[in-house]
């Protein structure tokens, strides 16, 4: 059955390959991105007229994200599930070269961004749908110059744990799908390592959990580099001690 599913971050790699993903299962698609250029060149290269809308707008604040919920709601009415797949832009550097703001905005870019979309969209989407945030690998590890990034994805990762925890009882269902992968996409086609993840295939992950949540009972799944079959090592996370939430 076709769902309608609002993707926030359309325009980057994860993101398009997302909504194409979602279009070729035969769903309708709100793509939702900050530059409304970029949400253009998106639409024309997909040519899906009548199964793809698309809004400029942020979650940046909660009342940027509020103005993104009320134009979902007078443009396109309800809708089943939510991807969120926005992240600050990557600029390594040592911890202690950085200033309190700058780590600051590198973490709500990772984080905070997510944060404000769950608490504004949940309330939204029609009940059995799904909140799919998109995390990255870096919380279990730490690039060179990348500490703020792995603090923000293992704080991410918690985040979506309780979340899901919190709504246990809630008629929407709480997921986040990890990226423990470079990922091949748009930008990186011509670099491409084949181990890498696709963002087709990320794309199509991200889709089997909005069609059938229940067929994915952890809050935390992961998509991993190619293993010796060839195709990517995807499976749920080892769930951690909740307690106070029966």
């Amino acid at each position: 059955m076709a769902k309608t599913v609002l993707v926030i971050g359309a325009t980057g790699d994860v993101g398009s390959g997302i909504v194409r993903a979602l279009l070729g299962r035969g769903h309708d698609v709100i793509a939702a991105a900050r530059h409304a250029g970029r949400l253009a060149a998106l639409v024309d290269g997909l040519a899906q007229p009548l199964r793809l809308q698309s809004l400029a707008g942020s979650v940046a604040t909660d009342s940027l994200a509020q103005d993104l919920l009320g134009d979902v709601r007078r443009h396109c009415g309800s809708i089943d599930a939510v991807i969120i797949s926005v992240n600050s832009r990557r600029e390594p550097a040592p911890l202690l070269s950085r200033t309190s703001e700058s780590l600051a905005a590198l973490l709500h870019g990772d984080l905070i961004a997510h944060f404000t979309a769950a608490r504004a969209f949940i309330p939204a989407i029609s009940p059995g749908g799904v909140l799919l945030g998109i995390g990255g690998g870096s919380c279990d590890f730490i690039l060179r110059g990348g500490v703020p990034q792995s603090a923000a994805q293992a704080a991410l990762r918690m985040m979506y744990r309780g979340l899901a925890a919190e709504l246990a009882s809630n008629p929407v269902q709480v997921r986040e799908l990890i990226i423990a992968s470079i990922v091949n996409g748009a930008s990186t086609r011509d670099r491409a390592d084949p181990e890498w993840v696709t963002d087709a295939e990320i794309g199509e992950q991200a889709a089997a959990i909005v069609e059938n949540p229940l067929a994915f009972p952890d809050p935390i799944w992961r998509i991993a580099r190619r293993d010796g079959t060839g195709r990517p090592v995807f499976g749920a996370e080892p769930p951690v001690r909740i307690q106070g939430f029966s």
